[in-house]
């Protein structure tokens, strides 16, 4: 990992006032932020001040969309579960073709729902 150490002011400006703040986080993320922050030979706060303001967070908007997707793809789950059920029974052989259509309908439409979700 290279950064460009020259130019990059830590917080909003020298004159910024500062606060602790305590996190608690496992043994293993605490390690791995010292660890990283050693190897620039910064402070541990810079290199967690450094981390929050230069990536990217998660966009709520998104994850609610995955979140809407992933139940439309459960139900399609469902469904498809179901329609192999039906396929199974032979009380039901007049309608495997109609059977074996939807279930190939449900596929299509899961891995639109893939596609979707991957490009979220």
């Amino acid at each position: 990992m290279k950064i460009d150490k020259t130019n990059f002011k830590f917080g909003r400006g020298k004159n910024e006032r500062t606060a602790a703040f305590n996190l608690y986080m496992p043994l293993s993320v605490i390690a791995d932020i010292k660890k990283r922050a050693n190897k620039l030979n910064w402070k541990y706060g810079h290199y967690v001040a450094y981390v929050y303001e230069n990536v990217a967070h998660p966009d709520p908007t998104k994850l609610t969309a995955i979140d809407e997707l992933k139940k439309i793809n459960h139900d399609q789950a469902r469904l498809g579960n179901l329609l192999n059920a039906g396929l199974a029974d032979t009380a039901v052989r007049a309608n495997h073709e109609e059977m074996e259509q939807l279930l190939r309908a449900i596929r299509d439409t899961q891995t639109q729902i893939k596609a979707k979700v991957m490009a979220l």
